[in-house]
C-alpha cells in the first residue's frame, strides 16, 4: 500500500501544476488510489516528519514528493510551507544564495575579481565602495545586482533593503538635474522646483545604490559624493546648510580610464577597483556558458525549447563586437525571436545562421573563420531542465561519466574500500575503453580540419620528446588525446562535481607522486596546445591524459639538467637558444626574452613558473645577461628543488660550452668548475635549502647500465616509498674518487649505496647486491628502512627476496632467455678459474654472471660500450689474459653469433682481478 501510494505522489508531483492544485489535497489522493482518507493523511503526515514528503498548509492542504520536486523544479530545504508563494519564495531565495559563486566565470577569469568584492562587501561598517572597471555590455550591472543579493545572503543588509539603480550617463547635459537626482533638492532650488523632493542617496538608505556610466559626474557632483563617502551626510542640490544622513553601500561603474577622468581627490577614497574582461577576453568555456544562459532565458521567455545549429554557436564564441556581452545578447534575443516567428506554432525553436540579425551578415564575411564552423555540435535549450544542456551527445555523455568516475573512485580509495592500486588499474582501464569508443566508433566527417589541427599539435609534442627524450611517437596515442580533446570541446565538466574543488588537490598530488613522467608529458602537451590554439589548460584534462599515457607503459625519462637563458631585448634570448639548439641538435636551452624595464619580483615569478612545471633535481642553470646573482639566488634558493647555477653573463660561445658540458652528461658541478675557465665571469652555485629528500645510489663497477638496471629493480621493490624516497645510478668511479664532494650528498640524504663495488664512503652505508642476492644483507636493509619510513616489514620481504634473485634480476635486465643464458656463462666463468687458477668470491661471480649477460644483449643490440683511453696498453700487456677469456666466451660467441671486442674483454678482466 505506501509503495503504491509513494509511486502514485511521484507521478502527480512529476507533473505537477499550479493551476490544478487540488490534484496534491489528501482527499483527492484518496479517491483516485481507492483508500481511505485516514489512511491516506496519516502516511502523508508521517512521511512529513521524515522529510520525504513537502506539505503546503495553505488551503486545501497539498503534498509534493519531495525528491521529485527537488529534480524536476527546484532543490527544497525544509518540508513544511505556509503557502505555495512561500514555497517558491524560496526558490528566488536559492537562486540569490552564493549569488557571487554562481557569476559565470567566479572560479576562473573572474576569480580575483569576486575575492576583491567580497573584501569589500565584508569589510566591517557598512563595507567599501567598489568601482567597476570594464568596457560597455561586459556585465557590470549584472555584477552590481549579484552584489545586492550577496549582501542580503550574508546579513548585511535586510532582504527588503532597495537597491537602486541610475545611469549617470543619461544626465551628462543637465549636471543640475542629475546632482538633484542623486541628492535631492530643496524647495526653490530651481525653476519648478515647488517642493523638497528626496534623492536617490535618502531613498537607498539601508541599501545599495549602483552609479554607471560614473565618469559622467561633474567634479562638483564627485566633490559632494566623496563628502558622502568620508561622513556620511550630504546636502540636497540648492541648500548646503542642510545635512541629511544615510547608511548606503555605492558601487560605481565605469568603461572610461580612472586616472584621466575623475579628481584626484575622488580616486583616493576607491579602495577597491574591480576590472572586468570584456567577452573576447574571457576563456572559451566561460564565453559559451554566457551563451548557454542568454539561450535558456530565451527558452524561459518563449516558453519553447530551442535548439542551435553549430555554426550559429561557434560564430557567437568568435564574435568580438568590442567585448560587448551586452551585443551578444541581443543576437541571442533577435536570432530566437526571428525562429520563433517563423514556427510559432512549434513545440522546437530551430535557431540557424539565417536568423542572425542583418548587421551580423557583414562581420560574418570579413572576420568570421570559416574553418571553425563546425567546431561545435549543435546544442539544445530547455529552461525546464537545464541540468540537460551540456549533455547533447552519446560522446560527450560518456566523457562527463569517465570524468566523473576519477573523483567517485579516487573518495572510494581515500575511504579504503579499495586500494589505490587497484583505483590506477581501473582508471587507466575506464579512460582507454572512453578513448577506444570515441577513436573506433565515432565519425569525424562533420569538421575534419579541427581534428587535424589538434593532432598536428599533439604530434609536435611527442616529436620534441623523440628528439630529446627517446621517446617514439605513436599514431595511436596522438589519435586516442585528439579524440578526447575533440569531443569535449574545452568544456569543464567536473566544476559540476560537488566534490571536485576538494578532491582535486589531493589528487593532482597523488598522479604527480604516481605518474610523474606521464604527468610531465601530458602538461607540456597542454601547454603547448593552449599556446598554439588558444586552448585552455584544464586540470581535469590532465588527469585523465596523465592516466590513459601511464597505461602505455612509457619508459621513464631520464631526467637531465635544464638551461635556460634570460637576455633582455625582444628575441635576443630566443635567438640564441634556436642557434644552440639547431648547432648541438638538442633542444637544451629554454628562453625568456626580457624587456628593459622587467623587474626582479617578474623574473622571479618566470623562473618559479619554470621550476614549478619541469624536473630540476638534477639542476638549473640560468645564464642572466645582466642583474644582481646574490639578489636573484637569495631568493631563489628557498624555492628551488635542486642545485642551480647562476651565470652572469650570456654570449653564444658560453652556451655553447655549456651545451657541449652537457651533451658529455657532466654534472652541475662539473660544468660550474669547467666553463669558461679562462675567462672571468661571476658565477654562483645554490644549493636548495629545504628539507632534503632521502635517496639510494646504486652504481657498478662496470658502468652506468647496470647502475641504472639495479636502480629498476629497486624501485620495483620500493614503489610505496618513492613520494619520500628517490633512487639514484650514480657512476661508480666518481664516487669511488670524489666521496661526498659529488652533487647527490648536496642535493639528498643519501641512506644507503646499493652496487656491486662499495666505493667507501665514510658515513654512508653500503650493501652489497650480491648479499642482497643470497639473503644476507635483507633484514639489514629492512632495518635501515624503518629508521627512515614506516613499512610493512613482512611484504617488504618478500618483494625484495622476490625481485633480487639472480634469476629475476636478469629477467628484469635482458630478453634472453635466462635458464640458457645462465648455464653459458656459468661454463665460461667455471673455465676461467680453471685457467687463470683463482677462487671466485660470491660477490665477483655475481658481477660476473650480471655484466655478460647485459654484454651479450648489448653486442646483438649493436651497442657499444664507454671508450677506453689506455686500451692499447692493456692488449700489448695483457696477451695472456685476453686468450683466456676469448678461450673461455668462444661457446657464447658461437650460440649467439656475436662477436666479443677488446672493450669488452678488458671489462671483464678489471672485474677478474680489480680489486
Amino acid at each position: 500500500m505506501e509503495k503504491y501510494l509513494s509511486n502514485y505522489l511521484k507521478k502527480i508531483t512529476e507533473n505537477f501544476d499550479k493551476d490544478n492544485i487540488k490534484l496534491h489535497s489528501t482527499n483527492s489522493i484518496a479517491n483516485n488510489i481507492n483508500l481511505s482518507r485516514s489512511t491516506v493523511s496519516s502516511y502523508l503526515n508521517k512521511e512529513v516528519k521524515r522529510g520525504n514528503v513537502i506539505k503546503v498548509k495553505e488551503y486545501p492542504v497539498i503534498f509534493l514528493d519531495k525528491d521529485v520536486f527537488s529534480k524536476f523544479y527546484f532543490k527544497v530545504e525544509l518540508s513544511e510551507y505556509e503557502s505555495l508563494e512561500e514555497l517558491f519564495n524560496e526558490n528566488k531565495s536559492n537562486s540569490s544564495k552564493a549569488s557571487l559563486n554562481n557569476v559565470i566565470g567566479a572560479k576562473g577569469s573572474l576569480k580575483e575579481q569576486i575575492d576583491q568584492i567580497k573584501t569589500a562587501i565584508l569589510y566591517p561598517q557598512n563595507g567599501l565602495p567598489i568601482m567597476l572597471l570594464g568596457p560597455s555590455g561586459s556585465g557590470k550591472t549584472y555584477l552590481a545586482k549579484s552584489i545586492y543579493d550577496y549582501s542580503i545572503q550574508e546579513n548585511l543588509i535586510s532582504k527588503k533593503a532597495p537597491f537602486i539603480s541610475l545611469n549617470c550617463a543619461q544626465y551628462y547635459h543637465n549636471p543640475e538635474l542629475l546632482s538633484s537626482i542623486l541628492f535631492g533638492h530643496a524647495k526653490g532650488s530651481f525653476t519648478g522646483a515647488d517642493k523638497d523632493k528626496k534623492g536617490l542617496l535618502e531613498n537607498a538608505d539601508g541599501g545599495i545604490l549602483f552609479l554607471d556610466e560614473v565618469h559622467r559626474l561633474t567634479d562638483e557632483g564627485q566633490e559632494k559624493l566623496f563628502t558622502f563617502m568620508d561622513s556620511g551626510e550630504f546636502s540636497p542640490f540648492g541648500d548646503n546648510s542642510i545635512k541629511k544622513k544615510a547608511k548606503v553601500r555605492l558601487i560605481f561603474a565605469t568603461t572610461e580610464s580612472i586616472q584621466s577622468t575623475f579628481l584626484p581627490t575622488f580616486i583616493r577614497r576607491l579602495p577597491v577597483i574591480v576590472n572586468i574582461p570584456s567577452f573576447s577576453e574571457r576563456p572559451q568555456h566561460e564565453k559559451l556558458n554566457l551563451i548557454d544562459s542568454f539561450f535558456l532565458k530565451e527558452s524561459e521567455i518563449l516558453n519553447k525549447s530551442i535548439k542551435v545549429s553549430g555554426q550559429v554557436i561557434s560564430f557567437l564564441l568568435s564574435s568580438n563586437y568590442e567585448g560587448n556581452v551586452g551585443k551578444i545578447k541581443n543576437i541571442v534575443k533577435y536570432s530566437c525571436g526571428s525562429s520563433y516567428t517563423r514556427g510559432e506554432n512549434t513545440d522546437l525553436i530551430k535557431v540557424k545562421i539565417t536568423d542572425l540579425p542583418a548587421d551580423c551578415e557583414e562581420y560574418i564575411k570579413e572576420t568570421f573563420n570559416y574553418q571553425f564552423t563546425n567546431r561545435y555540435q549543435c546544442r539544445s535549450y530547455d529552461y525546464r531542465c537545464p541540468e540537460l544542456l551540456n549533455i547533447s551527445s552519446r560522446e560527450e555523455k560518456n566523457i562527463a561519466t569517465t570524468y566523473f568516475q576519477f573523483i567517485e573512485e579516487f573518495k572510494s580509495a581515500e575511504s579504503g574500500n579499495i586500494t589505490y592500486e587497484y583505483y590506477i588499474k581501473k582508471m587507466m582501464s575506464n579512460v582507454n575503453i572512453l578513448l577506444d569508443d570515441l577513436v573506433f566508433n565515432t565519425e569525424y566527417a562533420k569538421n575534419q580540419s579541427l581534428f587535424s589541427i589538434l593532432s598536428f599539435n599533439i604530434r609536435h609534442t611527442f616529436k620534441f620528446m623523440e628528439e630529446n627524450y627517446g621517446t617514439k611517437q605513436d599514431g595511436n596515442k596522438i589519435i586516442s588525446i585528439a579524440s578526447l580533446l575533440y569531443f569535449k570541446e574545452e568544456h569543464e565538466i567536473l566544476i559540476n562535481h560537488p566534490d571536485w574543488n576538494s578532491i582535486r588537490p589531493k589528487l593532482i598530488t597523488f598522479i604527480n607522486n604516481h605518474m610523474a613522467n606521464s604527468v610531465w608529458l601530458a602538461k607540456l602537451m597542454l601547454r603547448n596546445l593552449s599556446e598554439q590554439l588558444d586552448y585552455e589548460f584544464l586540470e581535469e584534462d590532465l588527469i585523465v591524459i596523465s592516466f590513459y599515457l601511464n597505461s602505455t607503459s612509457m619508459q621513464k625519462f631520464k631526467s637531465g639538467i635544464n638551461a635556460i637563458i634570460l637576455a633582455h631585448g625582444y628575441s635576443t634570448a630566443s635567438s640564441m637558444a634556436n642557434v644552440a639548439n639547431r648547432l648541438l641538435k638538442k633542444n637544451f636551452f629554454q628562453a625568456i626574452d626580457m624587456p628593459i624595464d622587467i623587474t626582479i619580483d617578474d623574473i622571479e615569478n618566470k623562473i618559479i613558473e619554470f621550476i614549478d612545471n619541469n624536473n630540476i633535481e638534477n639542476g638549473l642553470i640560468l645564464l642572466v645577461d645582466m642583474g644582481s646573482l646574490s639578489d636573484l639566488g637569495n631568493r631563489l634558493k628557498e624555492k628551488i628543488k635542486g642545485p642551480l647555477l647562476l651565470i652572469d653573463y650570456v654570449s653564444t660561445p658560453l652556451v655553447l660550452e655549456v651545451g657541449s658540458l652537457l651533451i658529455k652528461e657532466k654534472n652541475i658541478n662539473e660544468i660550474n668548475n669547467e666553463v669558461l675557465n679562462n675567462v672571468n665571469i661571476n658565477r654562483k652555485l645554490i644549493y636548495p635549502t629545504e628539507k632534503k629528500k632521502k635517496a639510494i645510489l646504486t652504481c657498478c663497477y662496470t658502468g652506468m647500465g647496470s647502475a641504472i638496471q639495479i636502480q629498476e629493480i629497486l624501485e620495483n621493490s620500493l614503489k610505496q616509498y618513492q613520494k619520500s624516497l628517490t633512487i639514484i645510478p650514480y657512476d661508480y668511479k666518481k664516487l669511488k674518487q670524489n666521496k661526498l664532494k659529488e652533487l647527490p650528498f648536496q642535493v639528498y640524504k643519501v641512506i644507503a649505496i646499493i652496487g656491486t663495488n662499495n666505493p667507501k664512503i665514510e658515513g654512508v652505508n653500503y650493501i652489497g647486491l650480491d648479499q642482497l642476492i643470497v639473503g644476507d644483507e635483507i633484514d639489514e636493509f629492512i632495518s635501515l628502512l624503518k629508521c627512515n619510513f614506516e613499512i610493512d616489514e613482512e611484504q617488504l620481504k618478500k618483494d625484495l627476496v622476490f625481485n633480487f634473485s639472480i634469476k629475476k634480476i636478469i629477467e628484469n635486465l635482458t630478453i634472453l632467455d635466462v635458464g640458457k643464458i645462465l648455464k653459458s656463462i656459468e661454463k665460461a666463468v667455471d673455465k676461467m678459474e680453471e685457467k687463470f687458477d683463482i677462487n671466485l668470491s660470491n660477490n665477483r661471480r655475481f658481477l660476473l654472471y650480471l655484466h655478460t649477460c647485459c654484454m651479450v644483449e648489448r653486442i646483438l643490440r649493436k651497442e657499444s660500450v664507454d671508450e677506453q683511453l689506455d686500451i692499447d696498453e692493456f692488449l700489448k700487456k695483457q696477451k695472456r689474459k685476453i686468450e683466456v677469456i676469448k678461450y673461455s666466451f668462444a661457446e657464447i660467441e658461437k650460440e649467439y653469433t656475436i662477436e666479443i671486442s677488446d672493450l669488452e674483454i678488458r671489462l671483464i678482466s678489471d672485474i677478474l682481478f680489480t680489486e
